[in-house]
């Protein structure tokens, strides 16, 4: 085992309560999950094209990643532990979702290709805690959200304003090939 999955796993063995998955297929880190006597309920969510199977014991069922703030409620998620790669074509809604489901700590890992400053960005808006651990080729960004706030007209000013920073990018993205 490599060294960023050793922290992937040591965070994972820290946990406790109720935590949420979002697109977790290393079986270490799924192994560590079913190992932690600390974890009450542990539902994993795999994503293909924004609709997600969650498990959680012998259940399986499908959401989609824009409505996964209806299925958690509010403040009812210890911890969410996420791969960049599942959730970055809708970090415009998962940012707001997650501040509101999440009562504890966010992690989200992933290649440093990803540009995850405007992540931090993002998250930084909803007076945040943010902790980013790089490491060669990985990074891991652990959100504190148990000060974090959401609020109804901050949210639609947010999604106006990233709906028009990803309309600007794919313009750009567009005349520039």
């Amino acid at each position: 085992m490599n060294k960023f999955n050793k922290k992937i796993t040591d965070i994972i063995k820290n946990m406790d309560g109720n935590v949420l998955g979002i697109g977790i297929e290393n079986e270490h880190f799924i192994s560590a999950l079913d190992k932690n006597n600390k974890i009450t309920i542990c539902n994993l969510m795999n994503l293909n094209a924004g609709k997600g199977k969650i498990s959680s014991g012998k259940k399986n069922k499908t959401i989609n990643i824009k409505k996964i703030r209806k299925k958690f409620k509010k403040k009812r998620v210890n911890y969410i532990i996420c791969n960049i790669n599942d959730i970055k074509n809708f970090t415009k809604t998962f940012v707001k979702d997650s501040i509101y489901i999440n009562k504890n700590k966010l992690y989200i890992y992933g290649d440093i290709t990803y540009d995850y400053e405007s992540l931090v960005k993002k998250y930084k808006r909803y007076n945040t805690n943010i902790n980013i651990d790089v490491d060669n080729s990985k990074f891991i960004l652990t959100i504190d959200n148990s000060l974090s706030k959401t609020n109804f007209i901050k949210d639609c000013k947010y999604l106006i304003i990233d709906t028009i920073n990803n309309l600007i990018d794919l313009i750009t993205n567009v005349l520039t090939s």
